[in-house]
């Protein structure tokens, strides 16, 4: 006889009750609840919650969309920059224009200076002395192209700067003015020339055909109507080609009598450079990309200062690529010529780097671990083609597990490749340069993430900002190394450079010439001649 051994029957499994509005049920074989591991071991499996599941998605979808909302906003960082006030030209009874006054600010100012009196030195001497002229002597040209630019701006002048950047299409102008007022003060100012003010011409009827100019009531047109944003305190040209920039830089020269205008456009050069460490076995290779951006510079003066120089046009008829009429053609009044070395500086800034790190085993260890596998492939075939006399000779010679490795590791050697950096790197086409009727530019889509992130940067660096903030080369020619609000004087006694802005104590008056004289007498003893002479002469004031 056999014993056996009564049954003890066990307590049934307890669950966790069911929780209201909750899926889970407290049956056998049920999924444990959120939190819990089955089994009490590690190979039990985690169950999410519908909250959990929404929760994680909508994680999902914000780390999608945040990399594409951020350049957006940096695209458009311009709003809120230009702040005039706003006023209305009747142009017939029935049609008003609304355009935007100046938005000057004042950067500084100090009491004028006396007559003086008069002395035989104030005639000798180049034509800008002679005339009282420093702010065209820092020009540095020549006394035949000043006694022109003189006669063709008579009095006190502004300067223009502008930044463009045809990666984005987007550009910006500044007008830097010292002048001498009613009570006597001299004060300086900063303004913009946006594509609001285009208004202006609307006002006065501009732009318009002979048949259009018959319609009385009618008004002119906006010459940069179709860069204007939206946005009203947003005082940058969007969507604008070299051609129609010219245009808009001529435009702001003549407005504010402007004897010369100096543009910087963005040039980048890419660098990338491979680094690797480790050992035959197992490296990590580095990949590092920068990309280099520094101003191109652009000068516009009088067509008669540049005859080699290029004058732009474009049609005020938006989407056209040709005017029907010269009326309805806007031309840039100046000549645009690329000035390279000398005083324009132009330092190279590094806006943007990037670094791609990645480890793993080497073309020689996977060549060795394929080999390793074919041997013992190779071997098994070998042993089962010795079963017959024929089979073994031709195992032994063709398949031995010695060829079959060497022959595998070889051809993944030769069929594997290293990639890193995801392809060559160019800066902007030189077709961005091409007139397109209009003028009208649209951005072009960058060709990777690299030119993409770096055109956010250059819109935000080079056109958004204050241009003191943007690249190095655009500050030293803009204030140099002294703060624009200091005079002169100030900057001199700190032996730091000027830039070419006009201070309030560089405006220039027939009581100065002898001043200016003395300055160009001791900038010769130094050894400087042409226009490096006239530079420091205009300078050392």
């Amino acid at each position: 006889m056999h014993w056996n051994p009564p049954r003890v029957a066990r307590p049934a499994p307890t669950y966790p009750p069911t929780q209201p509005g909750s899926n889970r049920r407290g049956r056998v074989g049920s999924p444990a609840p959120f939190g819990e591991i089955h089994g009490g071991g590690l190979t039990g499996r985690m169950r999410m919650t519908r909250v959990d599941r929404l929760i994680a998605r909508l994680l999902v979808v914000l780390l999608a969309v945040l990399p594409v909302v951020h350049p957006v906003g940096e695209a458009r960082a311009a709003g809120g920059q230009f702040n005039p006030r706003w006023t209305s030209a009747p142009v017939s009874s029935t049609v008003t224009v609304r355009y935007p006054l100046d938005n000057w600010s004042l950067l500084g100012e100090i009491a004028g200076r006396g007559a003086g009196g008069f002395d035989l030195r104030m005639l000798q001497g180049e034509r800008w002395i002679t005339a009282g002229r420093e702010e065209v002597g820092q020009l540095g040209l020549g006394s035949d192209v000043v006694s022109k630019l003189v006669m063709a701006f008579p009095g006190h002048a502004a300067m223009v700067f502008a930044t463009y950047s045809p990666e984005n299409a987007q550009l910006r102008i500044r007008v830097v003015k010292a002048e001498r007022q009613a009570d006597g003060r001299i004060r300086s100012y900063l303004g913009d020339f946006t594509p609001h003010h285009g208004e202006r011409w609307a006002a006065q009827r501009h732009y318009l055909s002979p048949v259009e100019a018959a319609d009385a009531i009618r008004a002119g047109r906006n010459p940069f109507a179709v860069f204007r944003p939206t946005d009203e305190t947003d005082p940058v040209f969007y969507n604008i080609g070299w051609s129609a920039a010219q245009v808009a830089v001529g435009h702001a020269m003549r407005l504010y009598n402007a004897p010369a205008g100096f543009i910087a456009m963005t040039d980048t050069r890419w660098t990338q450079v491979v680094t690797r460490s480790g050992n035959l076995l197992r490296q990590r290779v580095d990949t590092t990309t920068q990309a280099w951006v520094r101003p191109r510079w652009f000068v516009a003066l009088p067509v008669d200062q540049q005859p080699y120089g290029v004058q732009a046009a474009i049609c005020t008829l938006p989407g056209s690529t040709s005017c029907p009429t010269m009326e309805q053609l806007a031309q840039s009044g100046v000549s645009v010529s690329q000035w390279d070395g000398g005083n324009m500086p132009s330092p190279e800034d590094l806006l943007y780097a990037w670094t791609d790190s990645r480890s793993g085993f080497t073309v020689l260890a996977f060549a060795l671990v394929t080999a390793a596998f074919v041997w013992v492939a190779a071997s098994a075939v070998t042993a089962y083609a010795g079963a017959s006399s024929l089979a073994g000779q031709v195992g032994t010679s063709f398949l031995s597990p010695g060829w079959a490795s060497a022959f595998a590791g070889g051809s993944y050697a030769v069929g594997s490749t290293v990639a890193g950096g995801g392809g060559p790197m160019t800066s902007a086409q030189e077709s961005f340069l091409g007139a397109t009727g209009s003028g009208f530019l649209e951005r072009a889509l960058p060709s990777d993430r690299h030119a993409a992130e770096l055109a956010d940067i250059s819109s935000a660096r080079h056109v958004h900002r204050d241009i003191a903030a943007g690249l190095s080369g655009v500050r030293i020619l803009f204030e140099g190394d002294c703060a624009r609000t200091r005079t002169a004087d100030d900057c001199a006694r700190s032996t730091v450079n000027t830039g070419r802005i006009p201070r309030t104590d560089t405006t220039s008056f027939q009581n100065n010439v002898v001043e200016m004289r003395q300055r160009y007498a001791q900038c010769a003893t130094r050894g400087l001649r042409g226009s490096d002479l006239r530079t420091c002469a205009a300078r050392m004031h």
